[in-house]
C-alpha cells in the first residue's frame, strides 16, 4: 500500500481514525481469551500488532477492504466483495475456516490420524468446536507414552483461538507464519524483527524456510495459481522467474498464423511457466504436555510441483516381495497431504543405526527435515539447469531458434532475475539451517539434525557457487553484447563515410549566384561527380582489402614452402653454399606477377625480398 492508509509505523493516530471509521461496518469481532492476550501484548510488541489485525479481520488488512480515501474502483490488491454483507459472509468464512490434522503417535504402532476440516462440515463451526475439544482433551490427559501433533494448514482465527488458548503458545509462532517479507520499506508498520541467537535459544518453537518451485503449462495456468494464493488467509505470493527457453514451449505455440491449421487443439499446446513459492514451516512443542503443533502453509491446485516433487525415500520392496497399491498421482498432492503421508510411516526416514533412540517427537521433525531438504535440492538443480541453458545461449547463439526468449540480451535479464533470487535464497537457507540447528543444539535431539546437516550445508555452497558463476555469465554477456554493438557502430561508420563525398560536392556546387532555374546542370554534375568518388573510394577500398587478405595468404604459405623445400636441401636453408633458391623466388613471382620470371634471375624488387623473409 503506497500511501499507508492504515498509517506508517509512526503514525499511531491515522491508524486509530481509520479503524473507528471501519469499526461498524468492517471490524467487528468478537474479543475472546487469546485475542485480549494478544492485543495487551501490543504496546511492548509492536510486531504483534499483525497478529492482531489478521484475527479480526481474517487475513491480511491491507489486502481486506476499500479504506478511506481510496478509489472505489481500484481493486486489483483485494480479496473481500465491495458488498458490505457478501464481505461480512467472507470474513466469517475465512475466521472460522479449519483444516487441522491430530496425528497420534505412540510407541511401536502406526499413528493414528484424525482430520478437522470445515469444509466437510454444514456448518463451519463444527469443526471449530471439535478441535477446541480435542484440544482441552488432551491437555487434560497429558499422558507421557504419547506425543500429539496439530498438522494446520493455512492459518484461521478460530485455529488461534483454540490451539492459543488451550496449550499458551507464543504469539510470535503465529505471527511468523502470516507473512513472508524478503525486506521491508523503511515505513512499514508490521516489519518482523530480527533475533539474536542468544533469544532464539530461549524459544520453544522454530522455522524452516524454503523455496517450492512449480510447474504451470500455460500463462492461465499461472495466473489460476495466482488467484488460489489470494485466497489463502495468510500471505504468500508465486513469483515467475521468466527463464523461458524454446523447449519449454511445443512448437505450435510459435508458429506463424499461416501455419494455424497445422496446429493441436490450443488447451493441449504447452507454454510451461515455472512459479516460485516462498514457503515457511513452523513447528512449536510444549514439554509440559508433549503435544507439538506445526503450521503448514496451502498448496495451489493449479500446477504441478517441478519435475513431480523431490524422490520417494521409501525403501523400494524387494524384487519377491508383492507391490503394495499406493494412489497413481501423488504429485497431485497438497503439501498438507504429504506430510501427513510421511508422518505416518513406520519406518523411520533416516534408516541409521542411532536414531533407534529418537523419541516420539523425533519422527514428525525427521519428516519435515526430509521433505524441506528435498525441496531445497529440486530449486538447486532447476537453478542448475536454467544457468546451464543461459551458458549455452552465449556460447551458441544461433543453436537457439526463438530470438523473443534465447538472444544475448534476454539471457542478461533472466541472470538478473536470479542475481536478485539467489542472494535472497540464500539468506533463506541460512536462516533455515541457523534455527533448526539453535533447536537441535542438545544431545538428544542432534541426532536428529546430524544426517541431514550435511546436505543443507552442501545446498548452500552450490548456492555460493552458482551466485559467483552468475556474475562470471553477466561478465561474458555484457562483454558479447558490446562486441555486437561495436560490429553494429563499424557497420554505420562505413555506411556514413559513402555519404560524404556526396554532401561534398553539394557543398561545392552549392556555391553560386544563379537563378534556380539553372540548379539543373549543377544537379546533374552533382550525381555524375558523386557516383564517380563513390564507385572509386569503393574500388580503393575494395583492392586494399583483397590486397591485404593475398598478402597474408603469402607469409602464411611462405614457411610451409620453405619447409617443403628444407626437405630438398640439407641444411634447410634458403641459401645452399651462398646461392639463393632460385626456384622459391619463381614461384614468388608468378604469384606476385601472374607470370614466371626468367629461371636463375636475381630477385629485383624489396617487395619480393619481403615476400623471402
Amino acid at each position: 500500500m503506497n500511501d499507508y492508509q492504515l498509517g506508517d509505523a509512526y503514525q499511531d493516530e491515522k491508524r486509530e481514525e481509520a479503524r473507528k471509521a471501519l469499526q461498524q461496518d468492517y471490524w467487528q469481532c468478537e474479543l475472546k481469551n487469546y485475542l485480549s492476550y494478544v492485543k495487551s501484548l501490543v504496546p511492548r510488541w509492536p510486531q504483534l500488532e499483525l497478529l492482531a489485525d489478521f484475527m479480526e479481520v481474517g487475513t491480511i488488512p491491507t489486502r481486506w477492504c476499500i479504506f478511506p480515501g481510496e478509489r472505489q474502483e481500484n481493486q486489483q490488491r483485494y480479496t473481500y466483495p465491495v458488498d458490505i454483507d457478501a464481505r461480512r459472509a467472507e470474513q466469517s468464512r475465512r475466521a472460522s475456516r479449519v483444516n487441522v490434522a491430530l496425528l497420534l503417535y505412540k510407541e511401536k504402532k502406526t499413528p493414528t490420524v484424525k482430520l478437522f476440516n470445515s469444509q466437510d462440515k454444514n456448518n463451519d463451526s463444527t469443526a471449530s468446536l471439535e478441535l477446541k475439544q480435542a484440544a482441552n482433551d488432551i491437555k487434560k490427559a497429558a499422558s507421557r507414552g504419547e506425543f500429539n501433533l496439530f498438522v494446520v494448514e493455512d492459518l484461521s482465527r478460530d485455529v488461534i483461538e483454540v490451539l492459543g488458548d488451550a496449550f499458551g503458545i507464543d504469539p510470535r509462532f503465529f505471527r511468523a507464519h502470516i507473512t513472508d517479507y524478503v525486506w521491508n520499506n523503511i515505513r512499514d508498520r508490521w516489519r518482523e524483527p530480527s533475533v539474536l541467537e542468544v533469544d532464539a535459544k530461549r524459544r520453544d518453537w522454530f522455522q524452516m524456510r524454503l523455496v517450492r518451485s512449480r510447474y504451470f503449462s500455460t500463462q492461465q495456468a499461472l495466473r489460476e495459481a495466482h488467484k488460489e494464493i489470494d485466497d489463502f488467509n495468510i500471505m504468500r505470493r508465486v513469483t515467475a522467474d521468466n527463464n523461458d527457453i524454446f523447449w519449454d514451449k511445443d512448437s505450435g505455440t510459435t508458429r506463424s498464423w499461416w501455419h494455424k491449421s497445422d496446429r493441436q487443439n490450443d488447451s493441449e499446446l504447452v507454454d510451461a511457466k515455472i512459479g516460485h513459492i516462498r514457503s515457511r514451516a513452523t513447528f512449536w512443542f510444549s514439554q509440559e504436555f508433549s503435544v507439538g503443533v506445526l503450521l503448514l502453509e496451502p498448496t495451489p491446485r493449479t500446477g504441478f510441483p517441478l519435475w513431480r516433487g523431490y524422490g520417494n525415500w521409501d525403501d523400494i520392496p524387494r524384487f519377491e516381495s508383492p507391490l503394495y497399491d499406493h494412489e497413481q498421482n501423488q504429485s497431485a498432492k497438497s503439501w498438507f497431504e504429504e506430510y501427513l503421508y510421511w508422518a505416518q510411516q513406520q519406518i523411520d526416514p533416516v534408516n541409521l543405526p542411532h536414531t533407534l533412540s529418537c523419541t516420539l517427537r523425533d519422527r514428525p521433525i525427521q519428516s519435515l527435515l526430509h521433505m524441506v531438504c528435498g525441496e531445497w535440492l529440486v530449486f538447486a538443480d532447476y537453478l542448475n539447469t536454467r544457468l546451464n541453458q543461459i551458458d549455452w545461449g552465449i556460447a551458441s547463439p544461433s543453436f537457439f531458434p526463438d530470438t523473443k526468449t534465447d538472444s544475448r540480451k534476454q539471457s542478461l535479464d533472466k541472470l538478473h532475475f536470479w542475481r536478485r533470487w539467489i542472494p535472497q535464497a540464500r539468506d533463506i537457507l541460512q536462516s533455515c539451517i541457523r534455527e533448526t540447528s539453535q533447536f537441535t543444539r542438545s544431545p538428544e535431539m542432534h541426532q536428529i539434525w546430524e544426517p541431514y546437516e550435511p546436505d543443507y550445508k552442501a545446498i548452500r555452497d552450490r548456492l555460493d557457487e552458482y551466485e559467483r558463476r552468475i556474475d562470471c555469465l553477466s561478465s561474458a554477456v555484457n562483454s558479447a553484447i558490446s562486441l555486437d554493438d561495436a560490429k553494429s557502430t563499424s557497420h554505420l561508420t562505413i555506411l556514413a563515410s559513402i555519404f560524404i563525398p556526396p554532401s561534398l560536392v553539394a557543398a561545392l556546387l552549392s556555391m553560386t549566384t544563379d537563378p534556380l532555374g539553372d540548379l539543373l546542370p549543377a544537379l546533374k554534375w552533382w550525381a555524375i561527380a558523386s557516383t564517380a568518388v563513390v564507385a572509386i573510394i569503393s574500388g580503393v577500398l575494395l583492392a586494399l582489402n583483397s590486397g591485404d587478405k593475398w598478402f597474408k595468404k603469402v607469409k602464411l604459405f611462405i614457411p610451409t614452402r620453405a619447409s617443403y623445400s628444407a626437405g630438398e636441401n640439407e641444411n634447410g636453408k634458403w641459401k645452399k653454399n651462398g646461392i639463393v633458391n632460385f626456384n622459391l623466388i619463381a614461384w614468388v613471382r608468378s604469384q606476385y606477377y601472374g607470370k614466371e620470371r626468367p629461371h636463375g634471375s636475381k630477385p629485383d624488387s624489396d617487395v619480393e625480398m619481403s615476400m623471402l623473409k
